[in-house]
């Protein structure tokens, strides 16, 4: 029989390289949140359907490794900001990505019912009862001109912008825009200016029309 390496772990007792393996196992099988995309669009915006973008580490008997794509994940609820009666919201494409957070025990009876509900069996950070945070990028998909001053609500290319800064409310679609500051109420198109100020109306344009 042909001699083998010896791992130097088989040659001693060790309690605590026992129970850190131990521990190391139980971790590598506990799901865990992470990088998902959209496999197709949400008609409702209230569930997606998920396709988890890191793949798994699957040991072998031999000890071998091997890498496993994840099924992929139906009906997540998706978080949006929002409270008090108001939510923000946006569309849900296919392709889009975004981050899941796995909750603790099932989340069957809330999602369905509300309120405080039975978790229905004793599944603990399954998979399935997670929710989708959409919004997180890859660095292909890096969202570019990201404001450092204000707030934005605004389309990936930037051709509509609404933002919001200490000094000013601006929206912008292409070529046209509105502002709102302290001092001014304006509004461009083109080669157009409508400005309303404490004092004055003023108007730039090729061309006027007043309807009475």
């Amino acid at each position: 029989m042909a001699d083998r390496a010896i791992d130097i772990r088989e040659r001693f007792d060790d309690v605590t390289e026992l129970l850190e393996t131990v521990a190391d196992s139980v971790m590598a099988r506990l799901p865990k949140g992470g990088p998902v995309t959209l496999t197709e669009d949400s008609e409702d915006g209230h569930t997606a359907k998920l396709q988890p973008t890191a793949k798994a580490v699957i040991r072998k008997i031999d000890g071998t490794t091997e890498l496993v794509t994840l099924p992929v994940l139906p009906d997540i609820p998706v978080h949006f900001m929002g409270g008090g009666g108001i939510t923000t919201t946006h569309a849900l494409k296919k392709g889009d990505e975004g981050l899941t957070v796995q909750a603790a025990l099932g989340i069957d009876g809330w999602h369905q019912q509300g309120g405080v509900q039975s978790p229905g069996d004793t599944r603990q950070h399954a998979p399935a009862d997670a929710f989708l945070i959409p919004g997180v990028r890859s660095d292909p998909r890096k969202l570019k001109g990201v404001s450092k001053n204000s707030s934005q609500t605004r389309t990936d290319d930037k051709q509509t912008v609404h933002d919001v800064s200490h000094t000013a409310v601006t929206s912008v679609r292409e070529d046209a825009a509105h502002q709102v500051n302290g001092l001014a109420v304006q509004s461009e198109k083109g080669g157009a200016r409508h400005v309303v100020d404490a004092m004055t109306i003023q108007n730039v344009a090729g061309k006027i029309l007043l309807n009475c």
